[in-house]
């Protein structure tokens, strides 16, 4: 009923049964996997679709959602990362085949559900777009504070303290944002 692909193996068809409505199979990650491809062999019962899981291997299984596949859209890539942050999920039971490869799990799901479900690559998205919020608002509050002491050369006093052009602070506050722009997480390099 359904298969998966990773770059380089044979299709795997090898999904054992767990319940009426959940597939696990055993999959071979090779170091430099980044994705895998799903896809079903037979079209869904009405209203229903295939909730795609995938699990590394672990002491206590960590399920994470990857996305899903339907009749309107029987196969898909996914990307999975061993070092995900995303909650694990208790799906499944618990049940596993004991085995020390990583797993892909499919759970029958009514569509409904399907649409409501959060993939781990849209929260990597959500978790990214908060950054660049946080770190556009840190930036702009630091501007707007320094710039209210900002005063003219006229205005100047004579001192020993040092100081620096506003422009200075203009010109790399609009770099700054032009980078976070290009690659948000180019500040944690």
């Amino acid at each position: 009923m359904f298969a998966c692909l990773i770059a380089g193996q044979l299709p795997n068809t090898d999904f054992a049964r767990v319940t009426e409505t959940q597939f696990i199979c055993n999959v071979v990650v090779v170091t430099g996997t980044h994705h895998i491809v799903v896809f079903t062999t037979e079209p869904f019962p009405d209203g229903y679709g295939g909730a795609i899981y995938f699990n590394w291997p672990n002491p206590d299984p960590v399920w994470q959602y990857l996305g899903y596949i339907t009749n309107d859209k029987p196969s898909a890539i996914f990307k999975v990362s061993k070092g995900s942050t995303a909650p694990s999920l208790a799906v499944f039971g618990g049940v596993t085949t004991n085995s020390q490869q990583p797993q892909l799990g499919i759970m029958v799901t009514p569509l409904s559900e399907l649409a409501q479900m959060t993939a781990v690559s849209e929260n990597k998205s959500l978790s990214v777009a908060s950054n660049v919020q946080f770190v556009q608002n840190m930036l702009e509050n630091l501007y707007n504070y320094l710039t209210s002491f900002a005063v003219t050369q006229s205005e100047m006093t004579p001192c020993t303290d040092s100081w620096v052009k506003i422009n200075h602070l203009n010109g790399w506050y609009e770099r700054f944002k032009s980078r976070m722009s290009n690659d948000p997480d180019f500040w944690k390099k």
